[in-house]
């Protein structure tokens, strides 16, 4: 089935997109080329991964600011150049197989991507500040993908300055007690709102409530991290927008038995 690029975004009657975490963070070291062509392989409608900044203001795809937990080496990856954060090995904590595994540009991810006309863009901003969100929407730009990319942070100032210095962006942000810095006026940003349906809080109330209040303002609901049979029909029932998984492939299976993933 084709869709405009808008109308990726939604959930059809009988197609719920189904988002890549990091990739397939459960099976390959997260944000890495790896991963994210794995995601795409298996069928993703999204794929979501995260910026920060090296020392040389390239821009880089790892989830943490520090780069202790992901490769062989320590430290803010602010304190590296590119040149030298290329050359650690991003793949051997998650498996020996994966040694040598490279940690990737946001300009590699977008190339890689650029291609499959139909894969969205979930862009998460780790590096908080607004130098970074303007060079990564610029990058953005620069491929042609404003249309196919959704900017995610759990800083809501970075929220409201996204739609404030591009107002052409899709903004995504969570509900407000897990945001830093936040006001009431960041929903009126949102276009999406990643709601987490596992954790302490995370009760069948609480998630229903979080997906009515989305509704309410016009925000798309999208659930996260659905990595059981069990997760993935919670999602269903609440009446989710999307469904992100650790392993998306349990997801896809799952939609595509009941015929609601195309």
């Amino acid at each position: 089935m084709k869709y405009t690029k808008n109308e990726l975004w939604y959930a059809h009657k009988n197609h719920i997109p189904v988002l890549g975490h990091r990739g397939i963070k459960a099976k390959y070291p997260e944000n890495t080329l790896i991963s994210f062509e794995a995601a795409i392989r298996l069928g993703v409608d999204l794929i979501e991964f995260d910026v920060n900044v090296s020392k040389d203001g390239e821009l880089v795809v790892v989830h943490d600011c520090k780069i202790d937990r992901t490769s062989d080496h320590q430290g803010a990856t602010r304190d590296y150049t590119l040149s030298e954060l290329k050359s650690f090995d991003f793949g051997s904590y998650f498996d020996e197989k994966f040694k040598g595994t490279q940690i990737p540009t946001l300009r590699e991810v977008l190339t890689l991507a650029a291609p499959y006309q139909s894969l969205l863009l979930n862009v998460e901003i780790k590096d908080m500040s607004h130098d970074t969100v303007d060079a990564t929407v610029a990058m953005i730009h620069e491929f042609g993908l404003e249309e196919r990319c959704v900017i995610a942070c759990f800083d809501a100032e970075i929220i409201r300055y996204l739609k404030k210095a591009h107002p052409e962006m899709r903004a995504q942000g969570f509900p407000g007690r897990y945001m830093q810095n936040f006001t009431e006026e960041t929903y009126d940003c949102m276009f999406g709102m990643g709601i987490p349906i596992r954790g302490k809080d995370c009760t069948d109330d609480t998630v229903k409530a979080d997906v009515a209040f989305a509704r309410s303002r016009g925000i798309l609901a999208w659930l996260f991290c659905a990595d059981t049979v069990e997760d993935v029909h919670r999602c269903i029932s609440y009446g989710c927008d999307n469904i992100t998984g650790n392993d998306p492939e349990v997801a896809l299976q799952v939609l595509r038995e009941l015929e609601l993933h195309s």
